[in-house]
This record gives C-alpha cells, structure tokens and sequence, in this order.
C-alpha cells in the first residue's frame, strides 16, 4: 500500500515507523494516565524500558538457543540488527517475567499495572493495524463495495482500516473512561482483551484466511474465541468476585 514513508531527503519503512511512533505515543499516554491508577509515572516508564530492552535481549537469546547453527562460524552476527533473527514468543515470555519480578519487587498490584499499561496497548494495537494496511499485509476477501482496495490483482475489503477503526473506538473508551469507576482492578485490561478479541473475531470474516486449524475452522478465528472467552470469563470472575466481597462486608 504504501511501504516506504518519505519525508524529506529520507525514505523509512513505514510500518516499522508506525509502529515505533504508536510505542512512543502510547508510552506518553500511559505516563498522563498513571497517577489516575495511583501509581508513579516513572514507574511506568522505567517498567516499559525494562520491558522493552529485556524483551530484545529475550528474543534474540532465544532465537540463538532455537538455531544455533545460524551463527555458526560468524558470532558477531548475535548482537546484528536484523529483526529476522529475533524470536517473538520467546522474547514476550522474558519480557513477562523480567517485568513480574520488578512489579513483585515494588510490591505494585498485577491488577493495576495492567489497567495503567491498557492505553499503551490500545496504542499498539492501532498502530499494528495500521502498519499491516502499509505493508499491504492481512488483506481482506474479494469484494464489489465501492470502498474495496486493490491489492494482489482483485478489489478487497480494507480490512486492516475495518480493524484500525473499531481500535479506536476502544482506545477511546479506555483512555476516557478507565479506571472505571467502582470496578475492581484489571477491569480496564480485561474489557480491553474482551473487546480486542471480539472485533478480532467478527472482522476477521472479511478477512483471507491464513490456514485451517482442522475442516472449515480457520485458525485464527479459533485463537480469537479462545482469547474472547478466556478474557470475558475473568472480567465476569472480577466482577462477581468483588460483587460476593461487598455482600460478605455489609452481611457482617
């Protein structure tokens, strides 16, 4: 769609520059929004800096443990920049735990910092979106709309600016109304997870499918329902949870 973001004498990636710029915005957004969770700015901001470099780091110790034959011979290609050479998943799980023990350290609750990391992720989220738009990648189904795209020789729905739309309006609702009043802790993050998961889900009829997980049922669409169900089932265990605790003080 459009790969390369042009300003001035210089040519960027554009969805590694979308993505970039939605880490540094959300990052701003967070800080704004931190003290209405009780919880220092710079906090936050040190967490997603160990966050991020332990993530890196993460990623790139677990791609060498997964391949190490790919460096055989040529060590200092560890420490190159090539993002091919970095292991995603791994990379999530070191950044995870790393930001754990920091969390448990501080003693800051699970619940809160993950309603304070929302807007960030809401960020992200768009930013992805609108990143696979720009590299053309996600693409939707065949359609005769008058709002179709072409891309790879046929008029498809944009999907990646469907997806994009409905990220919005989540964040919006997030960064307006989060922490919801009289709602217990990770109320934010689970309505965030809920409803990600659930435009997740519904747009991705439109969209061409990847591959099949077994028959019909395509297998993102599995990971969707798993995700909207897994994140719908805790908000509602919050929500009764402290509903039950409310009961149980007023009984006593």
């Amino acid at each position: 769609m459009f790969p390369v973001l042009s300003i001035g004498p210089l040519s960027l990636p554009a969805p590694a520059f979308i993505l970039l710029a939605g880490f540094f915005l959300g990052s701003y957004l967070v800080e704004k929004k931190a003290r209405s969770y009780s919880i220092a700015p710079e906090i936050i901001d040190r967490v997603l800096w160990i966050g991020l470099l332990s993530g890196i780091i993460g990623a790139r110790l677990s791609f060498v443990a997964a391949s190490p034959t790919a460096f055989r011979g040529n060590l200092l290609s560890i420490i190159s920049l090539n993002p091919a050479l970095l292991d995603p998943v791994g990379g999530l799980l070191i950044a995870s735990a790393t930001i754990l023990i920091f969390l448990a350290r501080k003693e800051i609750d699970y619940w809160v910092f993950l309603d304070s990391l929302t807007p960030l992720l809401g960020i992200i989220m768009t930013a992805i979106n609108l990143s696979q738009f720009a590299a053309g990648k996600g693409y939707g189904i065949q359609t005769d709309q008058p709002w179709g795209v072409y891309l790879w020789g046929t008029v498809r729905h944009p999907v990646q600016l469907y997806y994009f739309g409905l990220s919005i309006i989540v964040l919006l609702i997030i960064y307006f109304f989060a922490p919801f009043r009289n709602f217990p802790p990770g109320s934010s993050f689970l309505f965030f997870g809920s409803a990600t998961f659930g435009y997740l889900l519904f747009l991705s009829y439109f969209q061409e499918p990847v591959s099949l997980a077994f028959g019909s049922i395509r297998s993102d669409q599995l990971l969707f329902w798993v995700g909207f169900l897994i994140f719908l089932g805790l908000l509602n265990y919050r929500l009764e949870k402290t509903q039950y605790k409310a009961q149980y003080e007023i009984k006593k």
